[in-house]
């Protein structure tokens, strides 16, 4: 027979510890295991207990696989009675039993908490003669056990779950054979392999039910996204598409599984995104190409590509997934605005653009391109990376330099809503001078605080020789021109000198509109930005100033202008100054300036196309109505208004005072 050890001695040495959970003792009638076998050292009970929860075997049915375990056991022991025993925190549960009725009993009553204490098996021949279990109610009472062989039911790392157990009703003093405690610890061993089996199975199940799981959540969430989704095998062929995919190629979807993407993409860019590609999945970096793509209809529609690997634990790439993003739209805008950039290259470069610049007012860095380096004499690349803005000043002409400083820190301040406008000298590196014309607007935070301040330079070297030029032949021709209505005046008073009184009021009235004549071609003759009339640009309230200067006194607002101003070429403001001449002529004469009271209001208004100018005169002698007979002049200027303007005049003599109007249309006062 096997030497089995039966029964262990009474009073072996124990270890300490190895208390249950819960506050409860896990010992059988009361007292704990450890006062008569050791618990072998490498494991506690909360370790033993997670090991057998991690099984999920507790309270599940019988199973035909460990039925057969204990029928077999109890037929090579020959013994009534065979168990497989789990022993819990409180009780023991049978997953398989034969000869007992039941599937649990009490932790107090349990041989098997004893059995999983020591290793191998474990016999008692006869538990009456067993201090441990001579008080059992299980032995002192039906079923009336008397013999007990157990072997462990025991994990890979060496954690006892339980026992394969035979017990029987009378005692058997020479234990089991050697055949018999082969036999039981080979079933033992059955039972640990159907119990890791079965965990195996029951998690390789919950594995599988989370990978559908996740596969249908990826599937809802790839089908709800608005771009098109794929993945591949390590090896590159793609085995799913995502509904976007499909609603994007239409039958030809079906076809595009494995290598068959391939033919969906614009023959040109074919080559180059299968090579990057390949080189993605040589080298297992993150896959980037943009290609076009042939949707359902045929049209072709750019789109980036994009794919990461997935690697397992060994770092060994298992799956590809990627994106398909339409980026039609962004092409599109990248194509306009490279037109757009292309048009604006080839305006700036015939408007003899330089070079243009950003300012940084914060950081105090200004960056230009290289024009504008060359322009201030500064290193294109420390240009690029941006200076301050006092290295560049030293480049602007010293006579333009304060008024230029001046303006910039107008912009910096938010006059004219950060608006810059200068023209001033640089001094080149060889020491030559160029003309350029600045404009820029400085933008503003919400405190009003300068933040960003972008600009553009022009040469206008060309340009300001030209208008020198220009202006040196104006004034040439003005001159000659003042020269010929002086002499036509010398020659009308010579010719008056011994006229009749008619003649010599005549000639004083013509002097009078020649020089009114005079006074308009000066002002509206073209002009430099030097020479141009300091007092305003050349508008309708410039002329009329200048014409109407003569009647005002110091201290009296003799003429009033009021309303809207508006811009006069060179033969509107011919016109104009005949008629106004005669209109302040008669003023003086028989009307509103003939009194100290008299004033005359001049109103412009600006009516869609046309523009009306209201001569009124008020606080004058009482009008007794229209003329029978009106004066040459009048009529002559009148007439000039109607033809050369295409305007119209309109009189009202009320008693008050004289009130003409005079409407003509906007472009044609603009000639």
């Amino acid at each position: 027979m096997l030497d089995i050890p039966v029964g262990q001695p009474a009073h072996r040495p124990i270890e300490a510890g190895g208390g249950a959970r819960k506050g409860r003792s896990m010992s059988p009638a009361g007292f704990e295991p450890g006062e008569f076998c050791a618990r072998p050292a490498g494991w506690d009970e909360q370790a033993r207990l997670a090991a057998l929860d991690s099984y999920a075997v507790l309270d599940t049915p019988p199973e035909q696989a460990f039925d057969d375990v204990v029928r077999l056991a109890a037929q090579i022991c020959q013994a009534p009675i065979a168990v497989v025993n789990l022993v819990a925190e409180e009780r023991q549960f049978f997953k398989a039993e034969i000869g007992l009725g039941v599937r649990e009993t009490p932790l107090d009553v349990s041989i098997c908490a004893h059995a999983i204490l020591q290793p191998g098996l474990f016999v008692v021949p006869d538990t009456t003669l067993d201090p441990r279990f001579a008080e059992n109610p299980l032995v002192t009472g039906a079923p009336h056990l008397r013999f007990y062989a157990g072997a462990l039911l025991q994990t890979a790392e060496g954690l006892p779950l339980g026992t394969l157990c035979v017990l029987d009703y009378v005692p058997r003093p020479e234990g089991l054979t050697e055949q018999q405690g082969f036999a039981l610890e080979v079933l033992a061993k059955q039972v640990m392999s159907q119990l890791d089996l079965r965990r195996a199975l029951k998690a390789r199940a919950a594995d599988a039910a989370k990978l559908a799981e996740g596969e249908r959540q990826f599937r809802i969430l790839a089908d709800s996204m608005p771009q098109m989704i794929w993945a591949a095998r390590p090896d590159g062929r793609v085995d799913y598409y995502n509904r976007r995919w499909h609603e994007f190629f239409g039958e030809a979807a079906a076809a595009s599984l494995g290598d068959g993407w391939r033919t969906l993409i614009h023959p040109e860019d074919q080559d180059r995104t299968d090579a990057r590609w390949q080189e993605a999945l040589r080298s297992g970096q993150a896959y980037e190409v943009e290609y076009r793509l042939r949707r359902a209809d045929g049209a072709y529609r750019w789109a980036l590509g994009r794919a990461l690997p997935v690697r397992d634990g060994k770092g060994r790439i298992i799956r590809w997934f990627g994106t398909c993003t339409d980026i039609e739209e962004q092409k599109q805008t990248e194509e306009r605005l490279r037109l757009s950039e292309e048009r604006l290259r080839l305006a700036l470069s015939a408007a003899e653009m330089v070079g243009t610049w950003v300012w940084d007012v914060p950081r105090d860095r200004i960056t230009a391109d290289p024009g504008y380096a060359r322009l201030f004499s500064v290193p294109a690349v420390a240009m690029a990376e941006g200076l301050p803005i006092e290295r560049l000043l030293p480049a602007i002409h010293p006579e333009d330099r304060a008024s230029a400083e001046a303006l910039i820190q107008a912009a910096l301040a938010g006059e004219a809503g950060g608006a810059f406008e200068a023209e001033y000298r640089v001094v080149l590196a060889d020491g030559s001078l160029r003309w350029v014309a600045a404009r820029g607007r400085c933008e503003h935070d919400a405190a009003g605080r300068p933040t960003r301040f972008p600009g553009v330079v022009m040469d206008v070297t060309e340009r300001r020789a030209a208008e020198e030029a220009k202006e040196l032949l104006a004034r040439e021709l003005s001159h000659r021109i003042k020269n010929i209505f002086t002499v036509v005046g010398s020659m009308v008073s010579l010719s008056a000198m011994r006229a009749a009184p008619e003649v010599s009021r005549f000639a004083t009235v013509l002097r009078r509109r020649l020089n009114a004549l005079a006074a308009a071609h000066e002002y509206v003759r073209p002009h430099s930005p030097d020479s141009r009339p300091v007092e305003t640009a050349t508008t309708l309230h410039g002329l009329l100033g200048k014409l109407l200067a003569p009647y005002e006194e110091p201290g009296r607002e003799r003429v009033r202008l009021l309303g809207d101003d508006a811009p006069i070429g060179v033969k509107a403001a011919t016109s104009l100054a005949l008629i106004l001449h005669e209109l302040a002529t008669n003023a003086a004469k028989y009307g509103a300036l003939t009194t100290d009271e008299g004033q005359v209001t001049i109103t412009g208004t600006r009516q869609g196309e046309q523009f009306a100018l209201t001569w009124c005169e008020r606080g004058g002698p009482p009008v007794a109505g229209a003329p029978s007979r009106r004066g040459f002049g009048t009529v002559l200027a009148e007439r000039g208004a109607i033809t050369q303007l295409g305007g119209s005049v309109a009189h009202d003599w009320a008693p008050e005072g004289l009130t003409l109007r005079l409407e003509v249309p906007l472009d044609r006062l603009a000639h």
